[in-house]
């Protein structure tokens, strides 16, 4: 599957090159894949702002009835410097000597492509109404553009939640985001596809890791959004999940035109051999290269991780107490929440 065509290419390898192009190029692929994969436009026309400032962070507001989104020129600086010296000499090998193929300028793209979808969806999903703020960050916002803060008071929509509940709400929204985004970058499972579903995966885990190291800056980490570990977690959930969804969906909507075979089992461990696996150790190598010990830690043993996935799809809440990994805990800790802030999304 190629990226949405955005109006230059829809080739990765003519991707316009040079930093005054890369965030726009992001953006545009970003709105057309959204078209794309909704079979619909994006319900308005974001004005876009690149902004000349060497810190990585990235605001989607509203002005009046505006939605704006402005990203910063360091975070293509910091999202090229990472994956330019992680892809340097042999690059990633997924920890079983099986290498990543994609080039940096690739993965500078995807990142910043599904950084660009998590922003759009904040607004798509209707979080600035949610959560009474005009404006939702990532990263360390310098306080020019973080133009209102949060409201003194819960909104009306947000009035049946407990007061303790509060502070949970705003990083629940970011998994949202990262959970529609996710979905709208990795598209539609295929075996034959497997390198670029792991390149996919792997470029949002990049990003999430960068958004984390910069956000761990700030006097208050963590205070709006989940760990790394936890956004990873919430990642390579769904991408374990892949080969199964269209069976699965099957199952439930008997008349959907939808491929109803469930992927055999020489698929399932070609599948785990090449992306899941791999990628969860290209995490645990941009941990080590990013230095960020924390993400590392809070990942936790790889059989650990995968345990608590396994923990987590099979929605056995009576062993939640078992899970052993802090990315795990803390999602455990927000979902009950999350499906009570969706439903009153739905109904808003």
């Amino acid at each position: 599957m190629t990226l949405a065509k955005s109006g230059h290419s829809d080739q990765m390898h003519s991707m316009p090159q040079g930093q005054q192009f890369q965030l726009k190029h992001a953006f545009d692929t970003a709105f057309a894949q959204y078209q794309e994969t909704m079979g619909e436009p994006f319900p308005v026309v974001p004005d876009f702002e690149r902004v000349e400032d060497s810190d990585f962070w990235a605001v989607a507001d509203m002005d009046g009835d505006m939605f704006r989104i402005r990203v910063s020129t360091g975070a293509v600086d910091m999202t090229t410097a990472l994956w330019e010296h992680v892809l340097a000499d042999e690059g990633l090998q997924g920890g079983i000597g099986l290498p990543l193929s994609a080039t940096a300028d690739e993965m500078i793209h995807l990142s910043l492509v599904w950084l660009m979808l998590h922003e759009l969806h904040h607004y798509q999903m209707g979080h600035f109404e949610i959560t009474g703020r005009l404006c939702l960050t990532e990263a360390n916002v310098p306080q020019a553009y973080g133009v209102v803060s949060r409201a003194p008071v819960a909104p009306p929509v947000l009035a049946g939640l407990d007061e303790d509940d509060l502070p949970k709400v705003e990083p629940c929204l970011e998994l949202q985001a990262d959970h529609n985004a996710i979905e709208m970058l990795l598209d539609a499972y295929s075996a034959d596809e497997l390198p670029a579903l792991r390149a996919r995966a792997t470029a949002i885990s990049g990003m999430i890791m960068l958004i984390e190291c910069e956000d761990t800056k700030r006097d208050h980490a963590h205070s709006s959004h989940p760990k790394a570990a936890t956004r990873i977690f919430q990642l390579l959930g769904h991408v374990i999940e892949m080969p199964m969804i269209q069976a699965t969906l099957a199952q439930h909507h008997p008349k959907l035109e939808i491929d109803r075979n469930i992927p055999s089992y020489e698929e399932q461990s070609a599948f785990n051999r090449e992306v899941a696996i791999p990628t969860f150790l290209d995490t645990m190598t941009l941990a080590m290269v990013a230095k960020a010990e924390t993400i590392r830690d809070d990942l936790g043993e790889p059989q650990d991780f995968f345990q608590d996935i396994q923990i987590a799809k099979l929605a056995a809440l009576e062993h939640l107490d078992a899970l052993a990994t802090a990315g795990a805990i803390q999602w455990a800790d927000l979902m009950t929440l999350n499906s009570r802030i969706l439903r009153l999304l739905e109904i808003r």
